[in-house]
């Protein structure tokens, strides 16, 4: 199989991360922070080691705590249902975001009446501008602004520094959904302006399901929104005082972190941004050249192009694409709206159902490029507009 839905889960996992958690599940998946005995404390400094690497990856040992959560929906939810919301308060989102996003943010809204706010854009290439931005923090002011790093649809990075910028001058909580970027982009926490950065470690982190979180500014204001057991004064119903202990409740999944851990080593010694940075060039120019296809990219050229690009194929629903692909040529790409639906007005996919999504990873290589470049131009289109279309997501 060829695979190229990466922006879902990136797959394979480097060998070290199959290792780890092989080897931690079979000799120390015990409950960590709970006991005395010698396992469970190297479960506990397993985990603190983990953070610690996470931080040093933003550059935010001296500034922040990393806090470890299931996956980064659940991450978002605390950061999202863990503010002081009011019917006053102004939140502030891109089109570009998804819905672990936008579904958590929605019902937040539904249960405090408050306004949600998008950043404009400029019509022709679908851009953020920051100094439209600018002009509208000073009508509505932000209390709240949560930014994806990279869009899951096209790949663009966004200009999520400068906005944060912005949005602390008025004393916002910010917010940066780095689940398609930490690992694949550079990050540097204070100049990004974010009160927390979310991550997911099966993505771009190259580990498994079963461990994400969020880096949390050491004085950020937010509120618990989840609780329960986490062995740390068991006698008390109330969740400790300080972070991360009070936003971690429930047993961590110490294998899956343990990959994370052995993903986090393995990231240091290769060079992921250049390597998709070069294939995401050859991809998108192979794309271009092919008759009836549609290429959605980020704005901005190769600067601003992460790893994920999206097209469509003449009037064809994205999903006949994805059926053709994978019955006649074993490729696996996404098709749909790969939840994010805000964007896909702008996009005007309408007639194809969402597009078909190409991510790629540090496994890519220019032959799996090659091999869907000659599956789409081999596609017939009188014969493909006879599959009837399935329905997408």
């Amino acid at each position: 199989m060829v695979y190229l839905d990466n922006a879902a889960t990136t797959y394979p996992k480097p060998d070290c991360v199959y290792d780890a958690v092989d080897r931690f599940n079979r000799s120390s998946a015990v409950n960590a922070g709970r006991s005395l005995y010698r396992k469970a404390k190297e479960a506990t400094e397993m985990i603190q080691n983990t953070k610690q690497e996470l931080l040093r990856l933003c550059n935010a040992e001296k500034d922040a705590v990393a806090v470890i959560s299931p996956s980064a929906t659940i991450a978002l939810n605390q950061l999202i249902h863990g503010q002081k919301w009011d019917s006053s308060k102004n939140a502030y989102v891109s089109f570009y975001e998804h819905n672990s996003v936008m579904r958590p943010l929605s019902l937040a809204r539904e249960l405090h009446g408050f306004r949600i706010c998008a950043i404009p854009h400029h019509r022709e290439d679908l851009s953020l501008d920051p100094e439209a931005a600018r002009e509208m923090f000073k009508k509505q002011r932000p209390d709240f602004v949560v930014l994806s790093a990279v869009s899951n649809v096209t790949g663009y990075i966004l200009p999520v520094g400068e906005i944060f910028a912005m949005a602390k001058e008025y004393g916002a909580f910010t917010v940066l959904d780095a689940a398609q970027a930490m690992g694949f982009l550079p990050m540097d926490f204070r100049s990004l302006h974010a009160d927390a950065i979310v991550f997911a470690g099966h993505k771009t982190l190259y580990s498994t399901f079963g461990a994400a979180g969020f880096i949390l500014r050491n004085d950020a204001p937010l509120d618990v929104f989840l609780s329960g057991g986490n062995g740390i004064r068991s006698t008390v119903l109330k969740m400790p005082d300080t972070a991360p202990e009070k936003f971690e409740a429930g047993s961590p999944d110490t294998p899956a972190i343990a990959g994370l851990q052995a993903a986090l080593q393995w990231i240091k010694t290769v060079d992921i941004y250049h390597h998709e940075k070069e294939l995401m060039e050859y991809l998108i120019s192979g794309l271009e050249d092919i008759p009836d296809v549609t290429v959605y990219k980020a704005p901005g050229g190769m600067e601003r192009q992460g790893g994920v690009v999206s097209f469509n194929l003449a009037d064809l629903s994205c999903s006949v694409v994805g059926i053709i692909l994978n019955e006649k040529h074993d490729i696996a790409v996404r098709t749909g709206h790969h939840c994010a639906p805000a964007i896909h007005a702008y996009l005007k996919d309408m007639k194809n159902n969402g597009t078909v999504r190409v991510s790629i990873s540090y496994f890519t290589t220019k032959e799996d490029i090659d091999k869907l470049i000659t599956a789409v131009k081999e596609i017939d289109l009188e014969e493909a507009r006879r599959i009837p279309p399935m329905q997408t997501c």
